[in-house]
């Protein structure tokens, strides 16, 4: 079973130390693709407002042999860096411990990456290589993953799914509402104090998982303009 991980790292550490260069806060994001070589993160969006001064300080990086833009939005440029040769640091160990990136968000201050290894054995040695090339490194977030047919879904388990969703049908997030904690306690066989406290631990499983942003990084996917964010709580098969 793959392992997810959250991991953030102070962004002088990072290959790309090029925002804390610029005269205006901006947000990277990393295009997430289907890794085809040894290229870990090639595509970047920007804010269209920073698109030339981005483009610069990238090609500025010694990490970075060209930078250009690919594509562009109403409000963000799609920028893709060709590396400068072997990269070491943080993408270098992405590479040789398999793990995917499957969102990254670079600030001034840090780097957030949420990568997806094959196993625990391949995200703890990606962890002491790191450590082993003194980058700083938290761990913001660990779960494994889960198939689409698991019971066990966005951090839910059967009962709080169960009753969630009993809920839903029922109308008790209308407004007004068309349902009570007791009436879903009474359909389910279980006492509405149940009923209350279940509710609210399966809506806040459900929202970490989902559309809640992680206290390290948050952010909206230029390409779509959908908001994300990581996962805030452990999740387990249990």
């Amino acid at each position: 079973m793959s392992i997810v991980a959250t991991v953030a790292v102070p962004a002088a550490e990072f290959p790309l130390g090029v925002l804390t260069d610029l005269d205006e806060d901006i947000t990277l994001t990393v295009e997430t693709t289907v890794p085809t070589s040894e290229s870990v993160v090639p595509y970047f969006w920007a804010p269209a407002s920073a698109r030339d001064a981005t483009v610069d300080s990238l090609e500025d990086e010694p990490a970075v042999a060209t930078a250009e833009i690919v594509d562009e939005t109403d409000d963000h440029v799609l920028i893709k860096v060709t590396w400068n040769g072997r990269v070491n640091g943080v993408l270098e160990s992405i590479r040789e411990h398999d793990a995917i990136v499957t969102s990254a968000v670079g600030t001034d201050a840090q780097w957030t990456f949420r990568l997806r290894f094959p196993s625990y054995e391949d995200l703890s040695a990606f962890y002491t290589n790191c450590v082993d090339q003194a980058i700083s490194m938290e761990l913001v977030q660990l779960h494994e993953t889960v198939s689409p047919g698991s019971t066990r879904q966005f951090g839910l388990t059967t009962a709080q799914r169960e009753l969630i969703a009993a809920a839903y049908r029922a109308g008790y997030f209308d407004v007004p509402r068309r349902t009570t904690l007791v009436e879903l306690g009474e359909q389910l066989e279980v006492s509405d104090s149940a009923v209350s406290q279940r509710l609210r631990r399966g809506l806040a499983a459900l929202i970490g998982s989902t559309i809640a942003a992680d206290r390290a990084s948050d952010g909206t996917d230029p390409s779509t303009g959908i908001e994300y964010g990581f996962d805030t709580e452990l999740e387990s098969d249990q």
